[in-house]
This record gives structure tokens, C-alpha cells and sequence, in this order.
């Protein structure tokens, strides 16, 4: 018998959202909050369903991170792993089954976090990754997204076009939040919050 195991990562995995940390990495604290305090409009406005969350996303990576290479991105991915590692930011719990899994079936990270810091933690971890990805030109982030972002409904579209899910006889899912719920469908086994 054949089981995928598909993890959602900020909430599930992670304590917290990752995005934040990792945008409070790329700069000074003072600039952080300077921006932070400039996007507040956008951020309201997407709280409030008039902006789009994956444009808002974008826009927001874009403000911290548009013009950085590839290398130093990499390096703040390193940066973000060894926080997240000393900060117990992955939860214990999630870990653990994780591992499990991986002696069971194959494993995915499904999520709408950016490939450049989702990529080593995959790797750490020894597992398969879908997530939302980017644009560079000369090995420059552009500021831009390739894809949509990985949640909600193109979360379950990004799972079905780049896993055969006809290959496995369970599909099992973990995740915390509405944009996980696109994924019941397309799994037997959906499971909410099972690691807090």
C-alpha cells in the first residue's frame, strides 16, 4: 500500500508564519518596521478582502527583497534555518511524525511560502516541495512570483498537476488554517491543527 503525506508548513510545521521572519532577517529592525508600517495600508486593505492576498504577498516580498541575488538570498534561507532550529520555531510534534512518514510513503512540504527558504528546510528534512516560486533575471530576484501563490484552491491544483495522485492508495494531509481546506477533496485522510 502506497501513502502520500502532504504537510502544510507555516502553522503546522512551524510555530509561526515564516514570512515575517524571514523579511525581519533581510534588514534592520528600524527598516523593517519602517516598511512594515509604509505596506500597513495594503495590509489592512487585504484584511478587508479589497486586495488580493497573493498580489499583497508579492508586493510585500517585493518592498524587502526585489534586486537581491540569488547567493544572498540563499544565505538568508541558511540564516532563517538556523533561527528556526534555535528558536524551536518547528514544532516537536510535527517533526516526529514527519519522520514516521517518511519510512511509510513519500512526503510532501505544500505550501505558499517561497521556494529560496523553503528549498533547504526540504532538504533538511528530506522531503519533496510544492510551494510558490520565483522570478529571477541574471540570478536577480525580480520581486516578481512565477507562480500563483501556493494556498487555497492552487494548492490542490499545484498538488494534482505535479503528483500522480492515481500512484497511491491513501493520501494523508496536514494543515491549520481556511487556506488548507481546497486540499479535502483530493486527500482520505484531512487532518486540522493535529499538532497543536
Amino acid at each position: 500500500m502506497k501513502t502520500l503525506y502532504l504537510y502544510d508548513f507555516d502553522g503546522t510545521i512551524t510555530t509561526r508564519d515564516s514570512l515575517f521572519d524571514v523579511l525581519k532577517l533581510s534588514t534592520s529592525t528600524f527598516n523593517y518596521y519602517l516598511k512594515i508600517l509604509q505596506f500597513a495600508p495594503r495590509l489592512i486593505l487585504t484584511k478587508l478582502g479589497i486586495l488580493k492576498k497573493g498580489q499583497t504577498k508579492e508586493s510585500l516580498v517585493s518592498l524587502f527583497l526585489k534586486g537581491h541575488s540569488k547567493e544572498e538570498l540563499e544565505e538568508l534561507a541558511k540564516r532563517y534555518l538556523k533561527l528556526a532550529n534555535n528558536e524551536s520555531l518547528f514544532r516537536k510534534k510535527a517533526l516526529k511524525q514527519l519522520e514516521t512518514d517518511l519510512k511509510g510513503g513519500d512526503v510532501y512540504i505544500v505550501s505558499a511560502s517561497l521556494e529560496f527558504w523553503l528549498k533547504p528546510i526540504a532538504a533538511a528534512l528530506g522531503v519533496q516541495l510544492i510551494c510558490t516560486e520565483v522570478v529571477y533575471n541574471d540570478s536577480v530576484f525580480t520581486g516578481k512570483f512565477s507562480t500563483p501563490n501556493c494556498n487555497y484552491a492552487e494548492k490542490a491544483r499545484r498538488v494534482k498537476a505535479e503528483i500522480d495522485l492515481s500512484n497511491y492508495d491513501s493520501i494523508v494531509y496536514y494543515g491549520d488554517s481556511n487556506g488548507d481546506l481546497n486540499m479535502k477533496p483530493i486527500v482520505n485522510k484531512f487532518h486540522l491543527n493535529y499538532f497543536k
